[in-house]
């Protein structure tokens, strides 16, 4: 998660904090001089809401500073001088947009974790018109063409970029959703499960609903519409978040006015405009609203809060998948007005595109529209038809994502894998199929009759990933599925069947972890089950970078359940004896890991069992067991270790393990048992065992060493089979347990100094790496964690600068090879869907 200045959380307290949302007649109005001590008293509190963003303690005497310094006065209205600090302070004009100064860059993208830029920028177009005259014409022609939401810059000599992880139900922005609230009175069912905040006290005690903030978004921007337009609008109320909410005003009849009598009221219909950029018209609406007359002062600062509090529940908080996934499946990002503006898969499709390439995540239900073949693939024909229609159709294909979502403990399952049997059999149908080959343009209901075009739907689809909650379902269950598509040796359909390029396999894996061998085995599991080839990638992989020593101080304690810690140990074990082979020095650990090994395993298992065992039985799991079962039922690569249901070349003992493990409905109570490890293990007391119920174990600092030497030995695998990894840099951040973007392991995989790999230096201290890590740089959901894929890449090299002391030329070499490495991937596995 990533960590946010002094300056960046009194911001946000001040602008977004619910402690302030209560009536001024409450505590207190920042505008009066009266009573200063309710209203300071509750800026000090909320400002120490926003501790976990921190790494140093909140003190409130240091608070009452930090307010003063930041422009946080108690005798005068607060939004506006704050934003216009801000934006003094982050934002300079380009002549015909605002962006964030180079050198404010990685603080700015902090503020965005917490706050809205969109209120930053409009107040400095505003601060723009008032202290130099530019006319609000200007400022519509700035905003709607060439502005940038994030306020983020744009490259400057025109280059193209590859952005080949992003996941299509996240990409884009937020404001199109703000919008649709706060302008055409969307809802949400009250059903809706929302996402958890830790800095709104109020709202996640139940003191306030959350359910109420799409509508008190609507109350209070018609509210100031009305009076903006309606001279005689009835009398102001002060904004109660404990009162009833009031009948809302159809105020769109005041936007379809020909003329305008103000700067507000012109900005107000812009933001109206369908034909303006979705992503620009929440800007324009911000601006509408910093220019309401300030007799509307108390419902401008009510509605830039109580907007900055909704848009901040649909940004992802908190460290770990499970946090993000609760941000990620929120329904409100993709709430859209339809009869006033775009669907949001339109707006994520165009998003951030300009000189871009793009490889979009999406679920196979884009394209199988039923349970039988033939599919029905209205979903990806909609796609297309806004890609050719935006002349896009050589910067874009799809990748098929499935999703792990289950019972962990059911280790059979079934009923997903008879799914995915009968998914992997309609993709096969849809592979071959001449229907989909040539699929005519006009079908899509544009006419051309001259000269007819047709799509190839068939190869839009260029790959298959697994997402997801990586520590709900293993990749275990989705390897088989995974291996019979990437062959691609299904049968073809017709004699005018024409196949095509075999598709590429990239897989999440080793990005949410406790225990750092965890990530590391969930990496190599993808790699092995899944039979990676040159050319397939590693989504996130930060287990395989991350400096073990660095997880450990941080995580202190892991927590693992006694099988999969078991599996960590025999896995680790296995790995040990390849790395003694080149590293002697690290014989001495397989003796510790080996006594590990066995107590655990006695634990578990009635029979003892050798290292050896265990690991072949682990290696059995990517063999789908109802394909051994049902082996009429099932092609040979379900099951690639049987033969007529017979294991070839596996230990009786090892082919017992996998029976037991994959048909076990219920564990044993003593093997549902929990185990702390202690990362950071204390002097003279036992390093595994039990002590009154609770299971322990501990890392050992040769343990730690060895971990090191295993990621330097797996990415020099991985680098050799021409296995990629696919950074996110922005969206590690916000998931991971980083705090900044200089922790990315990045810097570890391929450095900006290659000196850093050679043997004996930092990042290869063992000698067993020959080189650096092929990698791209990608976005993954900008609009959950806000990014650009321009900005990935600038951030990178920023930070290879500033906080790695490279100087501007090596790193510019650096970056400009990640940038080409990344188009040259997007084009390798590119195939044009267009046919002339």
């Amino acid at each position: 998660m990533i960590c946010a200045s002094d300056k960046s959380i009194v911001a946000a307290a001040a602008l977004t904090s619910d402690r302030l949302l209560a009536s001024p007649s409450e505590h207190g109005s920042l505008l009066s001089g009266t009573s200063t001590k309710p209203i300071t008293e509750a800026l000090t509190a909320a400002v120490s809401d926003y501790q976990a963003y921190t790494r140093h303690t909140l003190r409130s005497d240091d608070i009452y500073h930090m307010l003063k310094l930041n422009f946080v006065t108690f005798d005068n209205e607060d939004y506006e001088q704050v934003l216009s600090h801000l934006s003094d302070y982050y934002l300079q004009w380009q002549g015909n947009r605002f962006e964030v100064k180079p050198k404010k860059l990685d603080q700015w993208l902090e503020l965005l974790t917490l706050l809205d830029p969109s209120w930053v920028i409009a107040q400095a177009y505003k601060d723009l018109s008032s202290r130099h005259g530019v006319s609000k014409h200007d400022l519509i022609s700035a905003i709607t063409h060439t502005q940038c939401p994030f306020a983020l810059s744009n490259d400057r000599y025109d280059k193209a970029y590859a952005d080949n992880h992003v996941h299509l139900g996240g990409h884009g922005y937020i404001g199109p959703s703000l919008l649709g609230f706060a302008l055409y009175g969307q809802r949400l069912d009250d059903k809706i499960v929302w996402p958890r905040r830790a800095e709104y006290t109020l709202f996640e005690s139940g003191a306030y609903k959350k359910q109420h903030l799409p509508a008190w978004c609507h109350q209070l921007g018609t509210t100031l519409i009305e009076h903006t337009f309606n001279y005689q609008a009835s009398t102001l109320r002060e904004f109660d978040p404990s009162e009833d909410i009031a009948k809302i005003h159809n105020v769109l009849p005041y936007l379809h006015q020909d003329k305008t009598d103000s700067d507000t009221q012109h900005y107000f219909v812009a933001a109206h405009n369908r034909f303006a950029p979705s992503s620009k018209r929440w800007l324009l609406f911000c601006l509408g609203v910093l220019h309401c007359d300030k007799a509307l002062s108390h419902q401008i600062n009510a509605f830039i809060r109580v907007s900055a509090i909704f848009r901040n529940y649909m940004v992802v908080s908190g460290v770990g998948l499970s946090q993000f996934i609760s941000h990620s499946r929120f329904q409100a990002r993709s709430k859209r007005a339809l009869a006033y503006q775009s669907h949001s898969g339109i707006d994520a499709l165009s998003a951030d595109m300009q000189n871009t390439y793009r490889e979009f995540r999406t679920t196979p239900q884009v394209l199988l529209g039923t349970e039988q073949f033939p599919a029905d693939p209205e979903s990806l024909t909609q796609a297309l038809r806004v890609l050719y229609e935006s002349s896009l159709a050589e910067q874009v294909h799809f990748v098929l994502h499935f999703t792990r979502s289950g019972n962990k403990a059911d280790k059979y399952q079934e009923q997903i894998r008879k799914a995915l049997k009968a998914q992997v059999n309609m993709l096969q149908a849809f592979a071959c199929s001449t229907t989909f080959s040539s699929y005519e343009i006009k079908k899509f209901g544009i006419a051309d009759n001259t000269c007819p075009l047709t799509f190839d739907l068939r190869k839009a689809i260029r790959g298959f990933d697994v997402a997801g909650n990586e520590n709900e379902l293993p990749i275990e269950v989705f390897a088989p599925a995974l291996r019979i598509l990437r062959q691609a040796k299904y049968s073809a359909s017709g004699i005018f069947s024409n196949r095509m390029q075999r598709p590429f396999l990239t897989v999440h894996a080793g990005e949410d972890f406790s225990h750092l061998l965890s990530g590391l085995r969930a990496i190599d599991e993808a790699v092995y089950f899944c039979d990676y080839q040159a050319g397939d990638r590693l989504g996130h992989a930060l287990a395989l970078g991350v400096l073990p020593r660095k997880w450990a101080k941080r995580q202190r304690v892991a927590y693992l359940s006694i099988d999969e810690h078991l599996d960590n140990l025999v896995w680790c074990y296995q790995k040990a004896l390849e790395v003694v082979q080149q590293v002697p020095q690290f014989t001495g650990v397989l003796q510790l890991l080996n006594e590990k090994i066995q107590y655990w395993s006695g634990l578990l298992y009635d029979d003892e069992y050798s290292c050896r065992a265990l690991y072949e039985a682990w290696k059995l799991r990517r063999n789908c067991p109802y394909a051994v079962r049902e082996t009429n039922l099932m092609e040979p690569g379900w099951a690639v270790d049987f033969e007529q249901g017979e294991a070839v070349n596996s230990s009786k003992k090892a082919l017992a393990l996998w029976q037991s493990y994959v048909d076990r409905d219920v564990l044993a109570p003593h093997q549902q048992k929990s185990v702390m490890v202690h990362c950071i293990p204390k002097p003279a007391e036992e390093p595994f065992g039990v002590e009154q119920g609770i299971y322990f174990d501990s890392i050992s600092a040769a343990e730690l060493e060895l971990y090191e030497a295993i990621q330097d030995l797996q990415m020099e695998k991985y680098a050799a089979d021409e296995i990629m990894v696919e950074a996110c840099p922005t969206s590690n951040i916000y998931i991971g347990r980083f705090h900044h973007h200089h922790e990315h392991p990045i810097f570890r995989w391929d450095p900006p100094e290659q000196e850093w790999i050679k043997a004996g230096e930092k990042y290869n201290r063992f000698g067993l790496r020959k080189g650096s890590v092929a990698v791209c740089v990608n976005t993954d959901d900008s609009a959950l964690m806000p990014t650009t894929i321009q900005n990935e890449h600038r951030i990178l090299q920023q930070v290879a600068i500033e906080h790695y002391q490279i100087g501007v030329n090596q790193t510019e070499v650096w970056i400009e090879r990640i940038r080409q490495k990344g188009i040259e991937i997007f084009q390798s596995n590119h195939l044009s869907w267009l046919k002339p």
